[in-house]
């Protein structure tokens, strides 16, 4: 059946009107629109993230620096608040990122975080021995985490 201007009858064919080519392809410029506006937004908050982890080590700024050097009344608790953190930072800096022994008669030592990651990329995983279920115990390895086999590379696993 023919689909006649006379007679409005249906004839073989499909209908023309049912997709709409300009509703596509607003859709589709809508689509390119938003995909380029959240792409715009991610890659500011992850540059503004970048410059927030940069920012960490910084020294302080001179106003906090002399609000801090300001005592407040008595009874004061910390006479210098600053160098505790400042030492304690010291501290831990020198540790993660220097050798040293935790434990010499057990032949453990602790070792710097990338040393570590490197030795973890190169020597895999350790696995966990089929007769116990549970995880190694805490003394199998060393305070920063690392497994006592991959601090001491010489001594065997206990």
């Amino acid at each position: 059946m023919d689909r006649t201007e006379e007679s409005g009858t249906p004839g073989p064919g499909h209908e023309r009107n049912t997709v709409s080519v300009r509703g596509v392809v607003r859709f589709l410029v809508s689509l390119a629109a938003s995909l380029v506006v959240i792409s715009a937004v991610v890659w500011g908050v992850f540059r503004l993230l970048a410059r927030d982890a940069k920012s960490e080590d910084r020294p302080l700024s001179p106003a906090v620096a002399s609000s801090m050097a300001r005592l407040p009344p008595q009874p004061r608790l910390e006479d210098r608040p600053l160098a505790l953190r400042t030492g304690l930072n010291a501290q831990e800096k020198a540790r993660l990122s220097g050798y040293g022994w935790v434990d010499r008669n057990a032949g453990t030592v602790h070792i710097p975080i990338e040393r570590a990651m490197d030795l973890l990329v190169q020597r895999g995983i350790p696995a966990v021995r089929s007769g116990s279920a549970a995880a190694p115990a805490p003394a199998a390895s060393g305070p920063s985490g690392v497994p006592a086999a991959a601090a001491a590379p010489g001594k065997p696993a206990r």
